[in-house]
């Protein structure tokens, strides 16, 4: 996925071959880049084959390196087996990631109203990284209409042409296993127009395949985002849970103790777009989203005049935020009216007295201030 838009010598500082045998690799960490040192040992099967990550091209050895690298970071190739897709793009880019469960009731409404497709093409037009996620099971296993399951895939193109709402996708393997159904390469779909105008070409390259959205639906589970923000638009507070400030969600008294910030237009008089993010911090070896070491997290927006939520939040001030899931990042968009007086955001994990560090990053093209609210708690009630 990262390949289809970005060059892989962004990541892979060392991006010649070198006597020594040692290559650097960055990815990105808690907001900030690391650098990752490997040598070029790289395991192999009894037959001598890599038995992990590798190129069907002689001579191309990148792949194996990236991997090995991002296995350092977390702490062996173990740690990588079932990871979610939109946290290894976050760790390649430093976005913003979302998974978009295509079988949520909420998302749902979404596909049947036609909002959830503008919003694709949204992400496609702004250059974010997206790929597709097909349902469980073992990647072995490929369906009738030849997607594999369990399966990520990356999202090439997203279109809308002459009434056709269309995706084009790569299956990283590039094997034998491609789609079959409606536009697939010998489809009766693709006119002489509509090859001119998607420079359809059957014998393109191995892997890729276009599908209709109506199609997708069907055949996928999950869309995969992962927004790219330049540093202007990026707000970042780092912070923790700790003693009286890890006071869960809001079904504890204790909840009005956790952190909690003011964010404030520049501009009182327009309505504010803003994608948030709340990551929780690691010590150590990063953890994948799949382990159950991690914490259920929160973040919760509302209006309070300015001041900290105390006691109980009633719904007309709850302005939305993110459910709580025990992953690495939780994420919410917003579209807040404006509101002079600033609006409240507060991050919890679900139970009280669970302590972490967190990064919480507001994205948004307006301009906005970002500051703690003061008052921290003097007693746990």
């Amino acid at each position: 996925v990262y390949a289809t838009k970005y060059d892989i010598r962004n990541i892979i500082i060392t991006d010649r071959f070198n006597e020594e045998g040692v290559y650097t690799v960055r990815f990105h960490r808690q907001g900030q880049w690391v650098q990752v040192v490997v040598d070029d040992w790289i395991p192999c099967d009894k037959n001598g084959r890599p038995a992990f990550s590798h190129s069907k091209n002689d001579g191309e050895f990148w792949i194996g390196i990236l991997e090995k690298a991002y296995a350092k970071l977390h702490g062996s190739y173990e740690a990588l087996e079932g990871g979610l897709v939109q946290d290894a793009l976050v760790d390649l880019t430093g976005g913003a990631g979302e998974e978009i469960d295509l079988t949520h009731p909420d998302v749902k409404l979404d596909l049947a109203s036609g909002k959830l497709w503008k919003r694709v093409l949204r992400f496609y037009a702004n250059g974010y990284l997206l790929a597709a996620g097909s349902p469980s099971g073992a990647d072995s296993e490929v369906s009738e209409a030849g997607i594999v399951q369990g399966h990520a895939y990356a999202i090439l193109q997203v279109v809308e042409v002459d009434g056709h709402q269309l995706l084009q996708l790569r299956n990283p393997w590039a094997n034998e296993v491609s789609w079959t159904g409606p536009w697939s390469a010998d489809s009766p779909q693709w006119t002489d127009r509509m090859m001119h105008k998607l420079r359809f070409d059957r014998n393109g390259p191995a892997g890729v395949f276009w599908m209709s959205w109506e199609d997708f639906q069907l055949h996928f589970a999950s869309v995969y985002v992962c927004r790219i923000y330049p540093n202007n638009e990026r707000h970042v507070i780092r912070d923790r849970w700790q003693g009286l400030t890890a006071g869960g969600c809001a079904n504890y008294d204790t909840f009005q103790n956790n952190p909690q910030y003011l964010l404030k237009a520049k501009d009182p008089t327009v309505p504010l777009n803003v994608f948030m993010t709340l990551a929780q911090g690691v010590q150590g070896p990063v953890p994948t989203s799949r382990t159950g070491s991690l914490l259920y997290i929160g973040i919760r927006v509302a209006k309070k005049n300015g001041q900290r939520i105390r006691g109980v939040l009633y719904s007309r001030e709850n302005m939305g935020g993110s459910s709580y899931v025990n992953m690495r990042e939780v994420s919410c968009e917003l579209l807040l009216p404006p509101y002079p007086p600033g609006y409240t955001i507060i991050v919890s994990t679900f139970q009280p007295g669970s302590e972490s560090q967190f990064l919480l990053t507001v994205y948004t093209k307006a301009a906005i201030s970002l500051e703690p609210l003061p008052d921290a708690p003097a007693s746990s009630t």
